[in-house]
């Protein structure tokens, strides 16, 4: 039997939007892609495989150039679906479905079902691709889900610590796993990894007030019951009113472009409240975690 290498790339950082199949790298995100590529040309990769989602393919995209292949598109790499609605809590939602494997939300993905597809992928391409090196663009939740399958010590925790982007390398002796290896340079250049502003640090956003019929919803983002920033969206005159900020927290998110990325994230759910005629964020979110 052949050994056969999977390099699992987590995807870099990209500034929210709820398009998740064309949300492309944020600026930092491009820039830490290129480190990807520096590092992906060290280990002779023969193929590169990717989800279909844009910040994906932009990840890998550097090293599927440098080895003047083709990429191929892999639907079943994409991200879990963890719900058809945007959560208000993302790292609460993560938690509940990491507790069950069997739970989901509405109309989301289970961890059992989301694992079943993505461990379907990888042992086709570990059939398809015997005694190679090869490089796999995906996603953050889905990567750990497959780990998970082969060596239930991948679990929720280890999601949390996962940078953006993130390189695993995973060895396997036909389909058995038999070595998992961190791909980083960290020693010589700590700054190069990227951190994703999802990371279950205690960072909360609330929408206190949203009007229907002036179109404004208004968010904050909070730490620890204190309220660090308020943006408010009106959408009719398409203008953003920001109070205080949340650079005081950079200390838990090494990011210098947090506060526009928690300003858009806003912007973003205001326009799902609005064209949805949600009022209550609330009540619409304790609703959906009752189905």
């Amino acid at each position: 039997m052949l050994i056969t290498n999977l390099y699992f790339v987590r995807h870099a950082h990209s500034t929210y939007s709820p398009d998740e199949l064309g949300r492309p790298l944020s600026e930092r995100g491009m820039e830490d892609s290129k480190l990807v590529t520096e590092l992906l040309q060290l280990e002779r990769i023969d193929h590169v495989i990717s989800s279909p989602y844009q910040r994906a393919i932009q990840t890998v995209e550097g090293i599927a150039n440098y080895i003047g292949q083709d990429m191929e598109l892999v639907d079943d790499l994409k991200e879990r679906t963890l719900s058809e609605h945007p959560v208000a809590d993302f790292n609460e939602a993560i938690s509940k479905v990491w507790s069950d494997f069997d739970s989901s939300l509405d109309g989301g993905e289970s961890n059992n079902v989301a694992q079943v597809r993505g461990v379907a992928a990888t042992v086709e391409l570990l059939d398809k691709y015997k005694g190679k090196n090869i490089v796999i663009g995906t996603h953050g939740n889905i990567m750990v889900l497959i780990m998970n399958y082969f060596d239930p010590k991948y679990d929720v925790h280890f999601w949390e610590q996962l940078a953006m982007p993130d390189i695993y390398k995973l060895t396997f002796f036909d389909k058995h796993l038999i070595e998992v290896k961190r791909i980083d340079e960290n020693e010589k250049n700590p700054s190069n990894s990227g951190y994703t502003i999802y990371k279950s640090i205690g960072i909360k956003i609330n929408y206190p007030s949203v009007d229907l019929d002036k179109e404004t919803v208004t968010g904050e983002v909070s730490f620890e019951n204190k309220v660090y920033m308020t943006v408010t969206v009106d959408l009719q005159s398409d203008r953003v009113q920001v109070e205080g900020s949340v650079m005081d927290l950079v200390h838990l998110i090494p990011n210098e472009h947090m506060e526009n990325e928690y300003i858009d994230m806003i912007k973003s759910m205001a326009k799902f409240f609005i064209e949805n005629k949600i009022s209550n964020p609330k009540e619409y979110y304790e609703n959906l975690a009752t189905k």
